[in-house]
């Protein structure tokens, strides 16, 4: 038996149709709850992602740490993301999306927490179970979404990709302050514990009115359970792995930008606080387009146009970090900022092409753990490059081409002749199993009336030899 992402273990029809609210308490204030909780969760999603780059340059010189392992940094939060992410789709399915969404919060307590050791084995086991407690919250978030508030999927999708924006814009600006005022960059790093535990609390409190919500949504009247999509089917298909591309190369350029720009220019002649509050700018040109970009695309029958603008926006912002990286630097910051509103335009585009609730959740849990993959290469390339060449030039022309590269896939993806995830699958066969679901009433009545002999053609499944015999 499949188990659904938004129907967990627990949950049970009600006792009665009579009861109050289908649970106790009043239903709005457990969804004022819900969403207070999911505006926390994504707020802390990017805080010790944003927070590390500014603070590269000290991590190093107080760890005396080589290239390698200072490009390995910025990497480790993709690597997590790519490998960890995945299985966050299997835990959600046995145990629900808001528990696994939970004890992802108390992983991530715990690895801000160890980043606060003040050598590299602390940070680097504090970032690997920080970026396994983001990444399972990543692939969970937009289910819980949907689990919770089915009806409001866009408003509730454009606030928490704006709650994203905005705790990268506020970390990214007070890394360096927070380090200066504790004495060292890995208390610094270190403080982002205490939003999680915020999180985290709020996360526990919505407990009793999550599981109402569950219970109502496993009641019957919500239709028959959908068949869970396995990733190596996902794999098959072209656009899968369009999409794929489309969110690996958007998170690479971003995954870069969080790492590497406070380097980058402090290496031009900024001063680190200056450094980290340009990366803070693209922050904070990027919030609101994080609402009105899944708001406008998901109305557009065709995102080609805007995917292919962004690329276009972000390539400028780089190639002017070359030539004028300092003088000019809140300009180009401004303009990466529009660029990495991909992200939003990406994720939009997953809703769309995964065509039903399990197309979608297979296309986003294919294109995030593939995507990740593609991303990893980014930052620890653009590390290495730069310091082997003593030169950003090389590295930064490499993104020009990424960035256009991504805005021509994600284009790809946005053509209406691209279809949905579902339908293509549904064109080879798969759907078959969820046909069966829905024929199976139908099949009890007719055979309940007049049942067929083995040897009539009644378009049943032909009976096992076992029941034959």
């Amino acid at each position: 038996m499949t188990i659904l992402l938004d129907r967990p273990p627990f949950a049970r029809a009600p006792r009665s149709a009579t009861a109050k609210g289908g649970g106790t308490g009043d239903p709005r204030a457990g969804g004022a709850l819900i969403l207070t909780g999911i505006v926390l969760i994504a707020a802390n999603l990017r805080l010790g992602v944003s927070s590390t780059g500014p603070l590269l340059e000290q991590l190093r010189d107080r760890m005396h740490l080589g290239s390698g392992l200072t490009s390995l940094l910025p990497t480790l939060w993709v690597i997590c993301f790519a490998f960890a992410g995945p299985g966050g789709s299997w835990l959600a399915r046995r145990y629900g999306a808001g528990s696994v969404v939970a004890a992802s919060l108390a992983v991530l307590v715990a690895g801000s927490a160890v980043r606060g050791i003040p050598d590299l084995p602390g940070l680097l086991a504090g970032s690997v179970l920080a970026g396994v407690g983001i990444a399972l919250a990543n692939v969970l978030l937009p289910v819980v979404v949907r689990t919770y508030f089915p009806e409001r999927i866009g408003a509730v999708t454009g606030i928490y990709t704006t709650m994203l924006s905005l705790g990268a814009t506020f970390a990214a600006g007070a890394a360096v302050p927070l380090s200066d005022t504790f004495g060292g960059p890995s208390i610094g790093l270190m403080f982002w514990t205490f939003p999680a535990l915020a999180a985290l609390g709020i996360w526990a409190l919505s407990r009793n009115a999550r599981r109402q919500r569950d219970i109502r949504a496993a009641h019957p009247a919500h239709g028959p359970a959908t068949p869970h999509i396995p990733l190596l089917l996902a794999a098959r298909s072209k656009l899968a792995w369009a999409t794929a591309f489309a969110f690996g190369l958007q998170s690479m350029s971003g995954y870069v930008v969080m790492g590497w720009l406070p380097t980058v220019l402090h290496e031009a002649g900024m001063t680190p606080t200056a450094a980290g509050s340009v990366l803070s700018v693209t922050f904070a040109v990027s919030t609101p387009l994080s609402f009105a970009v899944p708001f406008y695309a998901a109305r557009m029958r065709d995102q080609r146009g805007v995917a292919l603008t962004l690329g276009l926006f972000f390539a400028a912002g780089f190639t002017g970090m070359i030539f004028a990286p300092v003088s000019l630097a809140y300009l180009w910051a401004a303009l990466i900022g529009i660029g990495m509103a991909a992200f939003p335009l990406v994720l939009t585009m997953i809703g769309l092409r995964g065509g039903t609730p399990t197309g979608t959740a297979a296309l986003s849990a294919f294109s995030q753990s593939a995507g990740y993959l593609i991303a990893a290469v980014g930052p620890i390339t653009f590390g290495l490059l730069g310091h082997a060449l003593g030169s950003w030039t090389v590295p930064l022309l490499a993104m020009v081409g990424v960035v256009l590269a991504q805005g021509a896939v994600a284009a790809y993806v946005g053509s209406p002749k691209r279809g949905t995830l579902a339908a293509e699958l549904a064109a080879s066969g798969y759907q078959s199993a969820e046909q069966s679901a829905e024929q199976s009433p139908n099949q009890s009545a007719h055979q309940s009336g007049n049942q067929p002999t083995p040897h009539q053609s009644s378009g049943l499944e032909p009976t096992p030899r076992s029941l034959k015999d």
